[in-house]
């Protein structure tokens, strides 16, 4: 499964997106999309970049994402018509996003003084849930409304939390999430929700 790759933000999004966008055009390297408010959802904007030198791909290029439901944090994802080889691993699609992407937040980092990173998604190692930890998280799974998560939908998620004694590495449980219906992004979202959760709780055990 492909890591989910980001980066923290301090300034407001759209404001970051059109800046990446003019440096985008600059370079005469990407041919350059914009989105702002995209489906009609506020907060919702998506810039494209369509890679123009040769790569191994065909037609590669990157997005750069800001929804209103992950604020403060800028959603990477790359994109060919033909990956080689199709479909990409691991390793592949991190090295074209240091190739499209990277180049082009060290141009903002450089012009601006910040010190924007990359965060990609660690890889889980031999990760084995617990009987309790899997009880927890088949009762919140097969109940859980999937396109709308309802109250009570909610507090089986947070169960799995407050109740659980171990921590699903954040590719596993995004890939459970998906195994058992949910939507890649809704996924994402519970999964990124779940470990700022386990900071948070770890965080207050340990004072």
């Amino acid at each position: 499964m492909l890591p989910d790759i980001d980066f923290a933000l301090t300034t407001e999004p759209k404001i970051f997106l059109q800046a990446m966008a003019r440096l985008g055009r600059e370079t005469c390297l990407y041919n350059v999309e914009e989105h702002f408010d995209a489906l009609r959802q506020d907060g919702f904007h998506v810039v494209n970049f369509r890679y123009l030198k040769p790569t191994p791909h065909r037609e590669l290029g990157g997005q750069l994402i800001s929804r209103a439901d992950v604020p403060r944090r800028i959603i990477v994802k790359m994109r060919a018509e033909r990956w080689q080889p199709d479909p990409p691993s691991r390793e592949v699609y991190c090295e074209a996003t240091r190739t499209v992407i990277w180049p082009l937040l060290a141009s903002y980092n450089k012009a601006r003084g910040t010190r924007l990173r990359l965060r990609i998604e660690k890889r889980a190692k031999g990760f084995v849930p617990t009987v309790r930890t899997e009880k927890l998280f088949e009762r919140f799974a097969l109940l859980a409304n999937k396109s709308s998560l309802h109250p009570r939908d909610w507090d089986r998620f947070y169960d799995l939390i407050a109740e659980g004694r171990q921590e699903f590495p954040t590719g596993e449980l995004r890939g459970k999430l998906i195994a058992s219906g949910f939507a890649r992004e809704k996924a994402a979202y519970l999964a990124q929700i779940h470990d700022h959760l386990w900071r948070y709780k770890y965080r207050n055990r340990v004072r």
